[in-house]
């Protein structure tokens, strides 16, 4: 048994994705393994290149991938303008994780259209995926799209999901990362100290300059 809660679909959450081209048209697919996700509103469904198991399984990293609706991962889908960012649909069985989800299948809810993007690119992905348009200036108008429709978990929901003992392991990590932080940042300070002091040694005592039959000659 795993820890991690297997919820049934629907779920929305955000994502991006690539646009490649070939003799069929546009594609969106995706970022990492180019996996290019099926027209007309079908299902994209999850298969696993490295076990023989139904995707989503626990302790693999198989699944349609998505992020919850949150501040960090609008400013995440958004930030590549090559690339096209949206809200995604789960169906199935869908693994909750703190910052997102894996889903055994998924489709295009809503395409993203953001200044400096290709808006009639936008608008014909759209309509080849059967998707809703959203029209968005920074990342928090995408938020309050989504939560104007009720779409995604909320932290509380996350949370109470994930339970009481992952709060706590959250807590730790937090602290952890705070931690290695501090050490880094000191360590840097360290270093630059160092390498100012070796800088003076370098350059010598200070004292008049004069010059022998060799050259300049330091005199304290």
């Amino acid at each position: 048994m795993t820890a991690t809660p297997l919820v049934p679909g629907p779920l929305f959450g955000l994502r991006a994705w690539r646009v490649v081209a070939d003799e069929r048209g546009e594609r969106l697919a995706g970022p990492h393994q180019g996996t290019t996700w099926p027209t007309g509103g079908a299902w994209l469904e999850a298969t696993c290149s490295v076990g023989p198991h139904a995707a989503p399984a626990p302790d693999c990293d198989c699944g349609v991938h998505a992020w919850h609706p949150r501040r960090a991962a609008a400013r995440s889908v958004l930030a590549t303008r090559g690339d096209v960012a949206g809200v995604v649909e789960a169906g199935g069985a869908v693994e909750v994780h703190e910052d997102g989800f894996r889903a055994e299948r998924a489709r295009p809810h809503a395409l993203v259209l953001a200044p400096g993007r290709n808006a009639q690119l936008v608008r014909r992905l759209a309509d080849a995926y059967g998707a809703e348009t959203i029209e968005v200036k920074r990342p928090d108008d995408l938020l309050a799209w989504c939560r104007e429709r009720g779409l995604g978990l909320s932290e509380p929901v996350v949370v109470e999901l994930l339970g009481p003992r992952h709060v706590a392991d959250r807590s730790a990590r937090r602290h952890r990362r705070r931690a290695d932080a501090l050490r880094v940042a000191i360590a840097l300070a360290v270093a630059a100290l160092l390498v100012l002091l070796g800088l003076q040694v370098a350059g010598g005592p200070p004292g008049d300059r004069v010059y022998g039959r060799t050259g300049e000659i330091q005199r304290p």
